[in-house]
């Protein structure tokens, strides 16, 4: 009678316990599905850049430097030239934003990066156009809303001209060769 109990209480436990078990399994799946869904959205992400990358070419310092100092002229080559150039931040802030939706990274990074983009890229004539004109087609499904609101609330807040401002304060701060 006793080992008769004994088994029966075995059973259960060893029932509970692959019960557990399956619910481990179960979570470790529904994790691993959401790091694939990371990973493929980040690698997605990356074709982009390294297409716009390519887009970019050689000539981007002179076409950045255009789009700083003479922004309505610049032909339809260049303007697609500073597309693949200011795309190229928001789609490493779309998969930073993403990875911290997902747990791996700390909500604040993404912030932080978009701090210290957001008036290097956007925060110049051509950069502004560029973003009011663009966000208008992006769906939330593409950038996530409190992203917007992030990047909305920096230009908002902005003083106008950062970057050409940022370039010719180095310029000022240049100093001349000594002559020894």
């Amino acid at each position: 009678m006793i080992g008769e109990m004994t088994n029966r209480w075995l059973n259960v436990t060893a029932n509970l316990g692959v019960l557990v078990g399956l619910v481990l399994v179960l979570f470790e799946m529904r994790h691993n599905q959401e790091l694939v869904r990371v990973t493929l959205t980040n690698d997605y992400c990356s074709s982009y850049i390294a297409t716009d990358t390519v887009f970019a070419g050689e000539n981007l310092p002179e076409v950045w430097e255009k789009s700083l100092l003479d922004p309505e002229n610049l032909s339809i080559k260049e303007m697609r030239i500073m597309e693949a150039q200011t795309f190229s931040p928001l789609n490493r802030w779309i998969k930073l934003y993403r990875l911290s939706e997902a747990g791996i990274v700390d909500p604040n990074f993404w912030k932080t990066q978009v701090e210290l983009d957001a008036h290097y890229y956007f925060n110049t004539r051509y950069g502004k156009a560029y973003y009011e004109v663009s966000k208008k087609s992006w769906t939330t499904d593409f950038l996530p809303e409190e992203l917007r609101n992030y990047i909305d609330s920096i230009l908002h807040n902005a003083e106008p001209e950062t970057t050409l401002d940022y370039y010719n304060r180095i310029k000022a701060a240049i100093e001349p060769p000594s002559s020894t």
